[in-house]
Order: C-alpha cells, then structure tokens, then sequence
C-alpha cells in the first residue's frame, strides 16, 4: 500500500539534492532573458510538456529526465506527421540509451519511475532506482552510449558499461587522453565510422590507437583478435539496449513486431538496424538531423501541469455510489489546472484536459494508470473504470481478477495549452545531386568484410535508395545500413529502412 508520508520525504530528498542547482541555474538563465527582453522562460517536464521556470524550482523533480522526454515527444511529432503512429522511440547518446512506446501517435506516462533503475531478463527491476512521484513520460533506459568503457571481469567475461569514458577524455579515438576501449572505438575498428575524421572533419580520429586499445584490453585476454573483440563489444551492448525496447514493448503487452523503430541521438542509427533485427521489426525511420532530435521536442510540445488527488476508493461492487466523490476530485483538480491556463495567457479554445486515474486490486502494492474520458463521472463510467482495469490488467501481466474489487488509489488531470503545431522537414538536395562519396570495407561477424557504399546524407535527394551494406554520413550521426536493408530518404527528409529478407 503506498504511503503518502513515503512520497513526501521522496520528495523532500529530490527538492533538497537537485533543488538548489537547479533554482541556481534558472534564476540566471531567467535574469538573462530579462535583460534582453525575452518572453517567459519555461522548462520541459519530464512528464512530456512544458512548465514555468517557477514552477520547476518549486518542485524540481517534474524536471528530472526531462531530456530523454523531450526526445519521446519528438518522435511522437514523427509519428502523427508521417502517420505511421505506432512506434518503439530509441535515443542513444555518448552514455546512455533510452526505449519509449508511442502507440495511437501517443506516449503514455507513469507515476512510478525509477532514476537509474536496472533491468534483468529484460524486466524493469522496481527498487534498483531512486524513485520519482511526479508524472514522468514511461521510458527505460541503459548506461550503454558511444562512450561506454569494454572491458574484461574477473571471470573472462566481456562486459560494457556502466561506467562511460565521456566527452572528455573520450574514446580512445578521440586522441585526448583516454585509454579505455568504448563502443565509438569498435564502431571504428569495424569500419562502420570514418576512421579519418568526424564532425564533418572537425575531430580527428586515431585508428591506431583504438586498434591497440582494443588489442590490450579485450582480444589478447580473451584470447581473439581485436577486430572479433570489437564485433563482440557491439554484440553486447545491442543485446543491452534491446532488452530496453522489450521492457517498454513486451513488457507491457505490445509486440515489438507491430511498431516502427524511431531512431536517433547521435549513435541510435548506427545500431538501430541490428536492434531491429533482433526484435523482427521491419521498418526504421531515422529523422534529420538525428544528434540533436531530441531538441525538437522541446519546441514541438505543449504547456502542460499535472495534478492528483488520493482518494483510495473502491469502484467494484458497492462502489458504484461513489461516481459523486469521483468527479468531484475531477473537478476541482481541472480548477487548478485553468487558474494555471489563465496566467499563462492560453487563450480557451487552446486549452484541453487529460482525466486519469490510477487503480488496482486490493492489496497489490502497484497502480495501472487508466485513461478517462472527459465527461461527467457517473455509476456507469465507474463501470467501464473497472473494465478497462480488468483489460489492462491481463494485457500488461497476463491474468486479471473480474471477482475482486477495483481500487482508484488517485485521480489525476493534466491540464494542457496547446502551442504551435510544428512539421519536421529537412531541405532537400536538388535531384540528381551526387551522394555517393566513396566506399569503404565494413566488417560484419556473418559476412565478415564487405566492400559498403559511404553516402553523404545533406545530399541525398527525395527518393533516392541505397541497398546494404552501406553507410549514410552527416555531421552529428551515422546510419548503418547491413546487408539484408536498404534505405530510401523520403520527401520530408527522413531516412526510411526496411529489411528486405
């Protein structure tokens, strides 16, 4: 049984760990924007919309994770403007890689995350985190990255990650000072990076030291080559990440099959083929400029508020009579959320409300989040509270329990302001522009080396395909394309794979 007590001192450790840095680092970005004359500064939630700076300082936790949430709603804004509207969100970063389902062009939110949760057999662990009781977009995620450290345990075994090597001093590669081989040093020694520069040229990569990293540290005591280690470091760490994907897919009673993989940050497209591949998903889609994605969603949200209210009532028999206290709740929570709306300036036809509730049986320490819909709460709509729990229930844990009653542990209302729309597009290269820029030996552990096509993506036109093995380069992400893929942009900018066997 939840204690409100419990989420208070939760919430009192977050406020005075995170609270001060945080209320720092507005209050100057604030003063800055005063000065120059800039409208209101808000901050993204983490539970997929977008605050006031005041707001966040007042209660910091609705900020944690904020980042990895605003890649989720941008690939939800992919979603409903391609209209492919069921998709598996993967963000892979330098340290980490985060898992996100949009379904119905939608993401769903949970009251239960955990910062820094582990998972096991590709199961979330509850309790191996520091929880968050605040709304927060429901995501998964794993310290694997383009920075994360390969190395050898005790007993033999080739491990990567935790711990990352960062930007500085970065991978062996980068020639700054770093001595441990990271997933961005095996990409290289597999040829899927250009082994002569990254960033358009910007950085330039040491091959040779990564080859010797690899060669020290993982082949000679495993007892393989360095170009097999590498391949194994990969092997790894996708097995990682798409234990991710199926937390927040099989997890929750979806079959990855059945979505597209959205795919970005500045390594997601480089792994997202393979990830694909062990789930059986057929289609990719990796948006323009994939690196920095995630910002997109900052811009492309909404003002949103979450309020709740514990109520910890029974709708199932004997409850009907209850509906009254129901909507009550309801009410005066969406109360809140317009006096929010009217300082805010939203004008009334921009606004919405989102009414949920969060139930359970008797006795289970753990609440499903049940969407409601906005009407008044009559006996019947506690009825059909009660159905969707039962329904919920058995496609998330695979039984229900239709005799026993159904608990509404609390009530909740996002209040939103709905802003401008915005369309992803790129621009376009003329038709006809040369993409093609060379070709280059890539290694595969099934294939072992083959010769690959190296396209340049800011010059790829609407249209055009390229058959794997290939490798689509921009200034901030890669694209690997196997054997067995091909790739077509599309009119808007986005790289489209599919798996042809």
């Amino acid at each position: 049984m939840r204690r409100p007590a419990g989420d208070q001192r939760v919430r009192a450790n977050q406020h005075a760990y995170v609270g001060p840095i945080l209320a720092s680092y507005l209050d100057r970005v604030g003063e800055a924007t005063r000065q120059r004359a800039l409208p209101q500064l808000y901050v993204m939630g983490s539970n997929g919309g977008i605050v006031e700076a005041a707001e966040a300082i007042a209660m910091p936790a609705i900020a944690v994770e904020s980042g990895p949430a605003a890649g989720v709603v941008a690939a939800a804004l992919v979603a409903r403007q391609t209209g492919r509207l069921n998709l598996l969100s993967f963000d892979m970063g330098g340290t980490t890689a985060k898992a996100s389902l949009i379904r119905n062009g939608d993401y769903e939110t949970t009251p239960d995350y955990e910062v820094g949760g582990q998972s096991s057999m590709s199961r979330w662990v509850t309790g191996t985190g520091h929880p968050i009781r605040v709304p927060v977009i429901d995501l998964a995620e794993v310290s694997a990255g383009g920075g994360s450290i390969a190395w050898v345990d005790r007993a033999g075994a080739l491990r990567v990650g935790p711990k990352s090597a960062g930007a500085e001093p970065g991978p062996v590669c980068y020639g700054r000072g770093g001595s441990e081989p990271t997933v961005t040093d095996a990409n290289l020694l597999l040829g899927y990076l250009d082994k002569g520069s990254l960033l358009g040229g910007d950085l330039a990569i040491d091959h040779a030291a990564a080859q010797a990293a690899i060669r020290k540290r993982l082949a000679d005591p495993l007892g393989i080559d360095a170009r097999t280690a590498a391949a194994a470091v990969i092997e790894v760490v996708n097995h990682a990440m798409a234990d991710v994907l199926k937390i927040v897919s099989v997890q929750r009673g979806y079959d990855p099959r059945e979505f597209m993989l959205a795919a970005f940050g500045g390594a997601g497209p480089l792994h997202a083929a393979a990830l694909a591949t062990e789930l059986g998903i057929p289609e990719i889609i990796c948006p323009p400029i994939p690196g920095a994605f995630s910002a997109l969603g900052l811009i492309g949200t909404d003002l949103k508020r979450d309020y709740v209210r514990t109520l910890q009532t029974a709708v199932g028999p004997g409850g009907a009579a209850l509906h009254e206290l129901v909507e009550a709740a309801f009410a005066e929570l969406e109360r809140e959320g317009t006096a929010m709306l009217d300082r805010a300036g939203v004008a009334p036809q921009r606004r919405s409300f989102k009414r949920s509730v969060d139930a359970r049986y008797a006795r289970q320490a753990y609440e499903l989040v049940i969407a409601v819909p906005h009407r008044p709460v009559d006996e019947a709509a506690l009825a059909q509270i009660a159905e969707s729990f039962h329904h919920r229930h058995l496609s998330t844990y695979g039984h229900d329990n239709r005799s026993e009653p159904v608990q509404i542990v609390s009530v909740r209302v996002a209040a939103i302001g709905a802003l401008a729309p915005l369309a992803i597009r790129d621009v376009q290269a003329p038709f006809g522009t040369e993409a093609l820029k060379s070709k280059r030996q890539i290694w595969f552990r099934e294939t072992g080396p083959v010769d690959a096509a190296i396209y340049d993506r800011k010059r790829m036109s609407a249209g055009l395909e390229a058959k794997g093995p290939a490798v689509i380069e921009s200034l901030e992400s890669t694209i690997l394309v196997p054997p067995g893929w091909g790739a077509r942009m599309d009119a808007d900018g986005f790289v489209i794979l599919t798996c042809a066997l």
